[in-house]
C-alpha cells in the first residue's frame, strides 16, 4: 500500500466496523483502562455513545484530510467545545489513552492490521486529539 494515511485508516475502519462488537469492544477496553475514564462514562447511554463514536471517527478522518481552516474541519469545534474543561472536562492526557485503546481494538478486529495500518490509525487520530487538546 502507498495510500494516504487517512485512506488507509478509513479502509481499516470499514473492516473493523464490519466485525460485530468493534465499537463495544473499544468502549469495554477504554472504560476499563482507568478509574478516571470509568468515572467519565458512569451513567452514560452507551448505545448512543457508540453511535456518536462511529460518527466522530469519520469526522476526524475528514478533518485530517483537510488543512487548518478547511471546511473539512467544520465539525471539530463543536466536538472540542463539548469535550473542553467547560463541559465534559476531558483532560488532554486522556486522548493518548483513547488512541491507544482504539488502536488495540482495531488490531484485534481488522484482519489486515499491519504496521502501516497502525501508523495510519495513530496519525489520523492524533490530528483530532491534538485539535481537542489545543482547545481544552
Amino acid at each position: 500500500m502507498s495510500s494516504q494515511p487517512t485512506d488507509v485508516f478509513l479502509l481499516s475502519l470499514k473492516r473493523c466496523l464490519a466485525v460485530p462488537g468493534f465499537l463495544d469492544g473499544f468502549y469495554e477496553r477504554f472504560v476499563g483502562s482507568s478509574e478516571e475514564v470509568s468515572e467519565k462514562f458512569r451513567g452514560v447511554d452507551m448505545k448512543r455513545q457508540v453511535r456518536m463514536l462511529e460518527d466522530s471517527l469519520y469526522v476526524v478522518a475528514v478533518a485530517a484530510q483537510g488543512g487548518e481552516g478547511s471546511p473539512a474541519r467544520g465539525a471539530l469545534p463543536v466536538v472540542a467545545a463539548r469535550h473542553s474543561r467547560h463541559d465534559l472536562d476531558v483532560r488532554p492526557g486522556l486522548y493518548d489513552l483513547w488512541i491507544g485503546c482504539l488502536v488495540e481494538t482495531a488490531r484485534a478486529h481488522d484482519p489486515e492490521f499491519s504496521p502501516e495500518v497502525e501508523s495510519a490509525w495513530r496519525a489520523t487520530l492524533t490530528t483530532g486529539a491534538d485539535y481537542m487538546r489545543e482547545r481544552y
